[in-house]
């Protein structure tokens, strides 16, 4: 139940977004205003054609100054002055100026440059000033060529992510600047209300600013946050190291908490790492180390490693004593070489995510098999050769099972064509090649006995080892090792020029380091299975024959019709395969086993692999010639458009019928029907597929005495009258992705703020810049603009940012299966039925709504689900999060000021309802 403190809190956070957003907007009335150039688009200081030139003496030298004015130029050789009237421009070394008005004072080596009303009492003309530390776009501006230092009047500068403007500036040599009656305003809006306001502001450009005295306004109202100096960094890069402020909140099992406070190592070209903390009231703690790291061209990743002490009280309900840690690691190489090798690993104790549930990502908290790969690979011998070295790894921490494949190893060669310089097809394409494979599996899982007789040393029941170093040796037992050589062998030629004919011929050998033994217990009636170490070899191998053909169907339409034609593309394929019965004595890979005795004294045989359950398996059982039948369709058809050319649209994107026959089969020599079948509607806007499982055979129903006994029978449905077979399984699932593109060619609004303007010339308030990258009144870092990002979001949080450019965007999807099955003498059917979606709205270009939900119509109750806020407010922004129901209740409002060096001056209200 929500309590009336919850609600009042967020009625106070509510009321003071919108009272935050309308203070933004309260300066966007003003009367009195000039609209500068938007951002990206402003005056650029270009030599025009036809300019003059003019000598001064700088310390003793004299040096070249390059000049221009489109409408008159007077000089006056008494007082050694020149006047440049109308788009007036200079350029004299790195220094660049466009002015309406430059006056040039040889004497004094000084210029001054100056805008114009025009008769509606607009300025127009204002100084455009650039240098090697930046462009500056100013009411006014006095430059030294001697010193080359410049006074600037109403000058706006850009600085990271926000903007310093000022009253008056004094540019020294090196590009540092002394401001007075500074603001920093923390966006793009100029004429925001949200600023830091101090009489003395130093900069030091790609370094840092400091500040006097310093108030905090909101509103354009003073708060109480002020402070006696301010320090804020300015680099030209994401390189940045700080403290991290810790979150705070409250759980109800482990207590008031801190988290993700620490420090945040930057400045270095190629790692980044952020070592946080976590404490918890009751008594947990946690540490984080997560480290990102990039050299370009070549590689990047990242590596993050987490422990946690989940502690609680004994008086408590449910007390925790655990040590929990996960391990990520990610590594991706960016060029491709002779070598290259890669990683991702996921894995941790099995009460980790339990223990840690994440409500910014609870999807993550809710997967149950987490999986890794290591990998290595290249090649050698002029590419005639590739290999690989693996590791693989999949935890499931519900069930407690853990696989690890360490390692795992190939090495192939590439296909060779001996007979390539042959003028006959089948002997110029027959090629051969050579794959070599070994893997090591390692599984905590004692698999139950499956084999359908009593096994007197095998448990009927599923068991797993646990994970420790004490249980190694009986780890190492239960693993499986081998290796695999296969040499294949295949040729292709047409045939009556409408057919391709593929014949191929397989070789395998499986080498292992065991194999097993059985015998017969006679007294308990079960069977012992014993390992015998040792090399063991077994060779197979199987030939196959193809062919295939593509069948092509057209039909013309009258001019009058809408459809133009249709077209059927029909790919059939006949597929020939042979192997041998591997388990005749001869091979020695079987055994025929007696197992149990009948209730008449009768024994019972079985043959059995002495590889049963290896790595790579065994070869296999019974004699097989078998024809496979498959044909793929494929309908289109052309539609005729308003405009000259016809629109394609299919009907069938794919609609698939595969079988297959054994003649050598004893019985059931046919195998099941598959028929699948994939479209599109709505011009792609929807996609549909359905597949479907047929057994072929009949299935009758008698009395034994006892009751209906329903068994399959050897006798083809059809034959019966009975339909092509009984539907076994199936499939149908529909998505579609839709969005609106009314907003493609919009800007989007990454740091807020509308368009403005400036306030009077006097005032030396400016309007909005834009959104663009380029600043129209120049900046003191050269337009860099520096995206800092803070500990975890700046990693790999989807939630830490906002798509606005799209105004809507909604993901559907339904899907439905079924499998009918004979058990206990009866057919059983179960069915999985949901419904999934997904998207955003945006309500204005300030406003986005998320969410996330789906159902299950089966079990008739709602999948996990969640909803978002997101509000643009100027300088600041809201974000809300809400689960409503299920088992990470919770919800969670922020307001905070966007740019990331005040990230920390934010309201926040997180609550979570489920125990972690």
């Amino acid at each position: 139940m929500v309590s009336v403190k919850n609600i009042s809190f967020i009625l106070v956070l509510l009321l003071t977004a919108f009272g935050l957003r309308a203070q933004e907007g309260s300066l966007k009335n003003d009367p009195v205003q000039i609209d500068p150039a938007p951002l990206g688009t402003s005056p650029t200081t270009t030599r025009p054609v036809g300019t003059d030139t003019l000598k001064i003496n700088n310390n003793g030298i004299e040096t070249t100054i390059l000049y221009y004015a489109e409408d008159s130029i007077i000089t006056k050789t008494a007082t050694n002055v020149t006047y440049l009237y109308g788009n007036a421009y200079i350029e004299y070394g790195d220094i660049k100026l466009d002015a309406a008005q430059i006056i040039i004072d040889r004497n004094q080596n000084e210029l001054i440059a100056k805008g114009v009303q025009d008769s509606t009492g607009s300025w127009v003309g204002l100084p455009v000033f650039q240098d090697k530390a930046g462009v500056y776009e100013t009411r006014g501006i006095r430059y030294n060529f001697a010193t080359n230092r410049a006074k600037i009047t109403g000058v706006v500068t850009q600085q990271d992510e926000g903007y310093v403007s000022g009253e008056e500036i004094k540019k020294n040599q090196d590009g540092s600047a002394y401001i007075k009656g500074g603001k920093f305003i923390p966006c793009a809006d100029l004429l925001a209300t949200t600023f830091i306001r101090a009489e003395k502001i130093k900069v030091i450009p790609g370094d840092k600013i400091i500040t006097g005295p310093a108030q905090l306004y909101i509103g354009d109202i003073p708060t109480i946050f002020a402070l006696p100096f301010a320090f804020f960094p300015d680099v030209k890069s994401d390189a940045q190291s700080g403290i991290l402020f810790p979150k705070y909140g409250e759980e109800r099992v482990r207590g008031i908490f801190l988290r993700e406070g620490g420090y945040f190592f930057g400045n270095n070209e190629y790692i980044r790492t952020a070592v946080t903390g976590d404490y918890y009231s009751k008594g947990s703690f946690g540490l984080n180390v997560r480290s990102t790291y990039k050299k370009r061209y070549k590689y990047s990743g990242s590596i993050d490693l987490k422990y946690n002490k989940s502690y609680t009280p004994e008086i408590d309900e449910n007390p925790l004593n655990s040590n929990d840690f996960w391990v990520s690691i990610s590594h991706r190489p960016e060029t491709r070489g002779k070598t290259r090798f890669s990683a991702s690993i996921n894995a941790g104790t099995s009460s980790y995510n339990n223990n840690n549930i994440s409500t910014e990502n609870f999807q993550n908290s809710i997967r149950s098999e987490f999986r890794s790969n290591v990998s290595l690979s290249g090649s050698f011998a002029n590419n005639k050769f590739n290999y690989g070295l693996s590791a693989r790894h999949s935890q499931n921490i519900q069930t407690n099972i853990l696989d690890v494949s360490l390692p795992e190893f190939t090495l192939s060669m590439t296909r060779v064509m001996p007979f390539s310089f042959a003028e006959q097809e089948a002997l110029k394409r027959l090629s051969f090649s050579w794959a070599f494979s070994t893997s090591n599996k390692i599984t905590n899982l004692v698999r139950p006995n499956t084999a359908g007789f009593d096994i007197a040393n095998s448990t009927n029941e599923a068991d797993t080892i646990a994970v420790t170093f004490a249980k190694l040796p009986e780890l190492f037992a239960n693993a499986q090792n081998g290796a695999r050589h296969s040499i294949p062998i295949s040729t292709s030629f047409p045939l009556l020029e409408n057919f391709n004919v593929s014949p191929s011929i397989n070789f395998q050998e499986l080498w292992y380091l065991k194999e097993l033994d059985y015998t017969y217990l006679e007294d308990e009636n079960a069977v012992r299975i014993d390992t015998l170490s040792g090399f063991s070899r077994a060779t197979t191998y199987g030939a196959s024959v193809s062919v295939s053909t593509q069948l092509y169907g057209s039909k013309n339409f009258k001019p009058s019709s809408r459809v133009e034609s249709i077209r059927h593309i029909v790919s059939p394929s006949l597929d020939f395969s042979y192997r041998p019965d591997f388990g005749q004595e001869k091979y020695g890979y079987y055994k025929n086993i007696q197992v149990d005795t009948t209730s008449t004294g009768e024994p019972v045989y079985r043959f059995l692999s002495k590889y049963n359950g290896f790595v790579y398996g065994s070869p296999s059982l019974g004699e097989s010639a078998a024809i496979g039948f498959i044909v793929n369709n494929k309908v289109e058809m052309k539609v005729r458009s308003d405009t000259a050319k016809s629109e394609k649209v299919s009907i069938f994107e794919n609609l698939s019928f595969s079988t297959s026959y054994n003649f050598l089969a004893d019985s059931f020599n046919l195998s099941d029907f598959n028929v699948s079948a994939r479209t599109s509607l709505f011009k792609k806007k929807i996609d549909v597929s359905a597949a479907i499982t047929l057994d072929p055979y009949t299935y009758l129903t008698t009395n034994d005495g006892e009751g209906d006994v329903i068994r399959r029978v050897d006798v083809v449905a059809l034959t019966q009258g009975n339909g092509i077979g009984r539907v076994k399984s199936g499939r149908f699932s529909l998505s579609t992705n839709l969005n609106s593109k009314a907003s493609t060619n919009r800007p989007s609004s990454s740091m807020g703020g509308s368009a403005g303007g400036l306030a009077s010339i006097e005032g030396g308030g400016f309007g909005d810049i834009g959104n663009g990258t380029d600043n129209g009144y120049g900046t003191m870092n050269n337009g860099e603009s520096n995206n800092q990002q803070r500990v975890p979001q700046y990693f790999d949080d989807p939630n830490a940012y906002i798509d606005i450019s799209v105004p809507w965007n909604v993901s559907f999807s339904y899907n439905y299966s079924f499998n009918q099955y004979l058990s206990n003498n009866e057919f059983n059917t179960t069915t999985r039925q949901s419904v999934k979606m997904s998207g955003n709205l945006s309500l204005s270009e300030k406003w986005q709504l998320t969410f996330n939900t789906g159902y299950d119509l089966q079990l008739k109750e709602f999948t996990q689900s969640s909803l978002g806020v997101y509000r643009d407010l100027g300088c600041w922004e809201l974000s809300g999060n809400w689960i409503p129901f299920g088992r990470f209740t919770s919800y969670s409002i922020d307001i905070q000021i966007k740019a990331s060096a005040l990230k920390d001056l934010k309201l926040s209200r997180r609550r979570s309802f489920f125990d972690n």
